[in-house]
């Protein structure tokens, strides 16, 4: 799939990630252009942008969930029954949209499709409505050459009312876009790989680093890093010996060598100063058990933290332990909260801390 001149794509991300996918797009991709950043509630955060390159370049893209270029696209929805109709006209006679399905299938002909439909939002019209409004407008642009089917469609249209803006676009990506292959083990509030992608993102990796996940559980923070870029060495350890094993299963698959061992985060088997960058998860909220029990284990997590990087390494840090993040740090002075970014994970929102050893 090769294009010359820009078109307008867009990525869905976990709520928040949104802003580092950009730091990945532009990164990735030559000559992009962005466009505006938009938020589906607690379910997408979404990157709208230009590019002029091949479009199997978005697929390659690690803190996004899934890739579209866009079809249809309306900047002034009315929230009342007239936007259906503009939807339906949109799809039935913008070039806009066979643009975008000559990118995704050139062949044309008889296919497949489905459509999903989602409204974030007051409107006076159901979301299965805005989804019926689509299908109205395939139909009569391609008649009976496109048949409307629920599941294993050759073409997927998203259609998204969000508050008064209207998005729809042909989906680039698949499933193994958000589920990675490599994952053949999955432990009960696994972090989700886009996510993960986006702190190894934050740490900004060199080939030199060492690199430390603590609390590795099933080993999607050290499958990412392995895949973003070289590096000299990676460890990772969980104090579960079933949480190592399941790490070991997942990364053994990458072909790159990383350490697992089985230890207690707060008395590291590690020389002072020996590490760039960690990425972690410790647990927090309800993943551990207690307030308690997470009180201890900040402190002592945060002071080995602080003995195992060396001055000028970097930490990504994802908890949901605002208060308690913020009073141990003020008391660990050798570590600093350069800056953050507010996510929603299983249901609740956390931040990414990015953590500088002074």
């Amino acid at each position: 799939m090769l294009t010359e001149l820009p078109r307008t794509y867009y990525v869905q991300t976990m709520p928040g990630v949104e802003q580092i996918a950009w730091l990945e797009i532009r990164r990735r991709l030559p000559r992009v252009r962005f466009v505006e950043t938009l938020f589906a509630k607690d379910q997408n955060g979404i990157v709208v942008f230009e590019f002029g390159g091949d479009p199997a370049d978005l697929l390659q893209l690690r803190t996004t969930e899934d890739a579209f270029v866009m079809a249809a696209s309306l900047d002034d929805l009315s929230r009342d029954w007239r936007d259906l109709r503009a939807v339906t006209g949109l799809v039935a006679e913008s070039p806009v949209f066979e643009q975008a399905r000559r990118l995704v299938r050139p062949e044309g002909g008889a296919l497949t499709y489905r459509v999903i439909s989602r409204k974030f939002g007051q409107h006076q019209y159901r979301r299965m409505d805005l989804g019926q409004a689509v299908v109205k407008g395939v139909e009569r642009r391609y008649g009976r050459a496109w048949r409307l089917v629920e599941d294993d469609a050759d073409l997927e249209v998203w259609a998204n009312a969000l508050g008064s803006r209207l998005l729809c676009g042909l989906r680039l990506s698949t499933s193994t876009m958000r589920h990675r292959d490599y994952r053949v083990v999955n432990l009960p509030a696994s972090l989700r790989p886009s996510v993960a992608a986006a702190m190894v993102l934050l740490t900004e990796p060199e080939p030199t680093d060492v690199f430390l996940d603590p609390m590795c559980g099933s080993g999607t923070l050290l499958a990412e890093r392995v895949l973003a870029a070289d590096y000299a060495q990676a460890f990772g350890g969980d104090l579960q010996a079933e949480r190592t094993q399941a790490s070991q299963r997942n990364l053994v698959g990458l072909g790159r060598p990383v350490t697992v061992f089985t230890w207690d985060a707060c008395r590291l088997p590690l020389a002072t100063g020996s590490v760039d960058k960690v990425s972690v998860n410790p647990p927090f909220g309800k993943q551990l058990g207690s307030p308690l029990e997470v009180a201890e284990l900040y402190p002592c997590f945060f002071g080995e933290l602080a003995r195992v990087l060396r001055p000028g390494g970097r930490a990504t840090v994802l908890s949901s332990e605002f208060e308690l993040v913020k009073d141990v740090l003020r008391r660990e002075r050798s570590l600093q909260i350069l800056t953050g970014y507010s996510i929603a994970v299983l249901g609740q929102w956390g931040r990414i801390y990015i953590i500088r050893r002074n």
